[in-house]
């Protein structure tokens, strides 16, 4: 029976089904301009099983030490061989990414894998950067996609119209209380979460989930242009299925946030409201389906301002641009 991958795979059905969900009705959603710049670095991990509310904030140092350095994996089990390459290590050891936001400008780099990226919504250009060959490439947002447009209905997983797809979140809240995470003051919260998504055709689906946050009393930077970018290039082999799953949680948080921003999300709170638009230094996003539970969890620390003019929104002199 224990070899028996079944409910593991519909439990990840399921949750790949939320988040494309999510992802298609969430795409064309406008963010609010970076209001001031903000660097940090961050940690996302995932959890496999753990009870959702024994998850606690640990060492952001130690925990982006390891994720940076690409860490070490001792994961085995009866679902290893079913496992792509390196996935398991990052979600033990985690991905590391630095992150730079002001005004129209946001920078991402991925230490572990030597790649960055540099979307500039003012001059309508994403840049990778290949941090050891020292080459770079730019593209246009405005050049024509070969990928279906998630708004346009798209083939997608077949399932979901993004103009058509209806979600309302129902989310009750309890005070965790203050706590010091990387030497800020936050206020913690734990919330039980039901999403109800309506399709086009009127059929419903129903997801639960848990969060457990600390966020700080400073707003959380965004820039206006990241609906219909091109892949992240971290996200390749191994790094496709991590960030496919992690990006539940980046999509979660965006749609609760643009509840009052578009028609198609609807959130209901109960308890103390979420300071949702703050910087949360630690978030652990729990989907439960069929028995087996997948945490994602998200640590972020070392933050301080930083300026448009900044160096770091630049490509370095001696990089050289691919044919």
């Amino acid at each position: 029976m224990s070899q028996n991958p079944g409910p593991t795979n519909r439990s990840m059905t399921s949750k790949l089904a939320l988040a494309a969900a999510l992802a298609l009705a969430a795409g064309p959603i406008a963010a609010p301009a970076a209001s001031s710049g903000l660097a940090w670095d961050s940690v996302t991990k995932m959890s496999m099983g753990a009870d959702p509310s024994s998850l606690q904030p640990g060492s952001f140092a130690a925990d982006y030490s390891a994720a940076a350095s690409g860490g070490q994996s001792s994961v085995g089990g009866p679902f290893a061989h079913m496992i792509p390459a390196g996935f398991m290590q990052m979600m033990q050891s985690g991905m590391a990414e630095r992150h730079y936001i002001a005004a129209s400008k946001e920078r991402t780099d991925q230490p572990a894998m030597g790649t960055a990226t540099i979307l500039d919504c003012s001059a309508r250009t994403l840049t990778t950067l290949d941090l050891k060959k020292k080459t770079y490439r730019v593209v246009s947002l405005d050049q024509p996609s070969s990928s279906p447009s998630p708004s346009k209905g798209g083939k997608g997983d077949g399932s979901f119209k993004g103009d058509d797809t209806k979600i309302a979140i129902v989310v009750t809240n309890k005070s965790l209380g203050s706590r010091q995470l990387d030497n800020e003051a936050t206020n913690g919260y734990s919330s039980q979460m039901q999403f109800t998504i309506t399709k086009s055709s009127g059929e419903t689906e129903t997801h639960d989930g848990n969060l457990t946050a600390y966020y700080a009393n400073f707003e959380m930077p965004a820039v206006a242009c990241t609906a219909g970018l091109p892949s992240n290039p971290r996200q390749a082999n191994a790094g496709a299925q991590f960030g496919m799953i992690s990006g539940v949680a980046s999509q979660v948080m965006r749609a609760l946030r643009a509840s009052g921003l578009d028609k198609r999300f609807s959130v209901q709170q109960s308890g103390p409201s979420l300071p949702l638009g703050n910087f949360a230094l630690y978030q652990a996003l729990s989907f439960d389906a069929h028995g087996r539970a997948i945490t994602v969890i998200t640590e972020r620390g070392n933050s301080h301002p930083i300026d448009a003019n900044d160096p770091v929104f630049s490509v370095p002199s001696d990089f050289t641009k691919e044919p």
